[in-house]
């Protein structure tokens, strides 16, 4: 089990990256619905897998990262991404997994929170190509009001994840 101090300073890094991202100009115009786009780029830095029962993947099991945050791809880091997966749905038959995710960006101005669910094969982590979309339940400093979604896409280099985040108004 993760140490509470590694746990809380994983949340304050993922809050500063969103912070950063936030106050980067943005990749792509703003969507019709009046708010911000931004591209992110997120490298996976460290992965932590946790095996809370038997041997094996099944319920309660938990996946812990700590990723940095860049404007471009390979580019300076910007802030941190903390998040954690715990797998909530374990079924043989269908060979899927369900786990919910909660990810905090650490940007400039403050944090920005994420929630979601993922499924993925049992046992496995993301893949090249995979994407799952992420909500945006509110954060800190500049992002207090935060609401929106997080789109990531696991790039070809299978440790970059392309962040595509929208915050309405």
């Amino acid at each position: 089990m993760e140490p509470p101090v590694l746990k809380t300073a994983v949340r304050v890094c993922l809050a500063v990256a969103a912070s950063v991202i936030l106050l980067a100009p943005a990749a792509s115009a703003a969507p019709s619905s009046g708010g911000t786009t931004f591209v992110l780029y997120i490298e996976n830095r460290g992965i932590a897998r946790i095996d809370n029962n038997a041997q094996g993947p099944d319920n309660g099991d938990l996946v812990h990262r700590e990723l940095a945050i860049s404007r471009t791809l390979k580019g300076p880091v910007i802030g941190v991404t903390y998040s954690q997966s715990e797998i909530i749905a374990y079924n043989p038959e269908s060979k899927i997994d369900v786990r919910a995710v909660d990810i905090e960006d650490s940007l400039p101005g403050g944090w920005i929170f994420y929630r979601g669910v993922t499924q993925l094969p049992i046992g496995t982590l993301p893949q090249p190509g995979w994407t799952s979309t992420y909500a945006v339940i509110g954060g800190t400093g500049k992002f207090a009001d935060a609401r929106g979604v997080k789109r990531l896409t696991l790039l070809a280099d299978g440790i970059t994840f392309k962040a595509v985040i929208t915050l309405v108004k």
